[in-house]
């Protein structure tokens, strides 16, 4: 079993939330060819006028030279179906199509001035001159509010900026200019600011998910107080890393061993460059085509995760909710007066899930079949929250199932949590299910699962893992394969199987 947690102070989480939508975005959209890419310089006066203490992380985008990027588009639909909630899609799109923008930036911020989570909206920031304002504008809801300061125009959630604050002198300002100073032109490039007390928090707890995105082991990021990288630097195939030392007495020996750890974590080929001179706190790393797809993948893998986690929470929600208004769960197919089939649970779902998904709702005929010239059309419109891994094959399959049949959680047409004999901590009530067994989300089709055919329903995205929700909502990653025929149990409701 597997849970992604962070073990920072709350006051944190932001920051490690943050480094992780950094990596994913960084590490969505590279293609291993070998290419020639000219990028414009980095011009980071933009961006840091409007940076304050609370910044964690920049991403800088070059759409010019993003294009020219081998299979572009079908990497940016890697980048979006896979790591970046749909309303930060809705800040990117614009973005990528400005092909006459030199530079724009998406700024990660720890604001505590807003309840929104800051690592699902970002801040889209680019200068301010004619064009690109008219551009920003023509997106309409699509990069929400904008601004103009000074220099720059703001996009995104505004209310979590402090404007009295912005483009004063600051800390987080110099160490993003000089991460940012310090790196070739390229498509894609990051800075990640730590600061005193996230480094003590790193060294006091650790923190797994940066090691997902670096590698290099968690203890020794606790020594630098910044990092940046570049996606094709300079316009070879590749990924570069730079680590500032953030104690300068120490700096030469603390370079060997971030060198140290990350030769025993790569393989692959790598090319260092530690310069022998004591005052230089920079360690530059160059992760060829090899040694670099490596890393991305693991992004990649993080990333499908961690969008797993985020859909499969807010079914697990919306299906408590549903349970707490109507004293039950949504009947496994919705019927019409006859008992004919009609529509998926997922449809009597969608009050429950949000804003948008309502509006959907709202536009079905719920006495009309799924296939009816109604709501035939409404398939095609399936929310991201049904598809556990967003990519462009699924359409409007959903490969997010609940276990339907005798003696399982969702056994007969009004299924109750009391009748979880089991418990509900011990049985699972939704599961990822491969491509190939995907149905159209609003079709009144489920899979049975039984202890056969397990090898076929469950799975199909990550690997030997497989992801499920249990009745009181919590995530599991299990290996299917490990577990044997304790899994059964799993989706047994009253069976009264020892758990494993």
């Amino acid at each position: 079993m597997h849970t992604t947690s962070c073990r920072w102070s709350p006051k944190d989480h932001a920051a490690c939330r943050s480094v992780r939508w950094m990596g994913a975005i960084l590490g969505a959209v590279c293609s291993w060819n070998a290419i020639a890419v000219t990028a414009n310089a980095v011009d980071p006066s933009t961006v840091l006028s409007v940076v304050d203490e609370n910044a964690i992380a920049i991403v800088r985008i070059d759409p010019q030279s993003f294009h020219q990027l081998p299979d572009a588009e079908s990497a940016y639909l890697r980048l979006a179906g896979n790591s970046l909630p749909e309303h930060t899609r809705k800040a990117i799109d614009p973005v990528l199509e400005m092909k006459n923008v030199a530079e724009a930036f998406l700024l990660f911020s720890a604001s505590e001035t807003s309840h929104v989570p800051f690592t699902r909206d970002p801040i889209v920031v680019m200068s301010a001159d004619t064009d690109q304002t008219v551009a920003v504008g023509d997106g309409g809801d699509g990069l929400g509010q904008t601004k103009k300061v000074g220099a720059a125009m703001v996009a995104g959630n505004l209310a979590r900026l402090n404007f009295d604050r912005l483009g004063k002198p600051s800390e987080a300002r110099d160490v993003f200019r000089a991460a940012f100073s310090a790196l070739d032109p390229a498509p894609l490039q990051f800075a990640v600011y730590l600061n005193a007390d996230r480094r003590r928090s790193i060294k006091e707890f650790g923190l797994a998910e940066l090691e997902r995105l670096f590698p290099v082991d968690t203890h020794r990021l606790a020594e630098v107080d910044w990092i940046s990288g570049s996606a094709y630097p300079a316009g070879a195939a590749g990924i570069e890393f730079l680590f500032h030392v953030a104690d300068g007495e120490d700096a030469d020996a603390t370079k060997n061993a971030i060198r140290k750890s990350i030769e025993d974590r790569l393989s692959a080929p790598l090319e260092i460059q530690n310069s022998s001179d004591v005052n230089d706190r920079t360690l530059r790393i160059q992760l060829g085509a090899s040694a670099g797809s490596r890393q991305l993948q693991a992004w990649s893998m993080e990333a499908k995760r961690k969008i797993a986690n985020s859909r499969l929470r807010r079914i697990a929600l919306g299906l408590h909710n549903y349970h707490s208004a109507y004293s039950r769960l949504p009947s496994p197919v919705m019927t019409g007066e006859s008992g004919e089939p009609l529509l998926s649970w997922r449809v009597a779902l969608l009050p429950f899930l949000g804003k948008a998904e309502y509006k959907l709702y709202q536009s079905f005929r719920l006495n009309e079949p799924w296939d009816s010239e109604h709501n035939r059309p409404l398939a095609d419109q399936m929310p991201d929250v049904f598809a556990i891994d967003a990519s462009a094959a699924n359409g409007n399959r959903s490969t997010v199932a609940i276990p339907v049949g005798e003696g399982l959680f969702f056994d007969g047409d009004e299924p109750k949590f009391r009748d979880i004999i089991d418990g509900l901590s011990n049985t699972i009530m939704v599961f990822e299910t491969p491509d190939e067994n995907a149905e159209i989300w609003s079709k009144p089709a489920n899979p049975t699962p039984s202890p056969s055919n397990l090898d076929d329903v469950l799975g199909g995205h990550f690997g030997e893992e497989a992801v499920v929700v249990h009745g009181d909502g919590s995530i599991h990653w299990i290996k299917p394969k490990a577990l044997g025929e304790s899994l059964w149990g799993r989706f047994t409701r009253n069976g009264k199987e020892p758990y494993e």
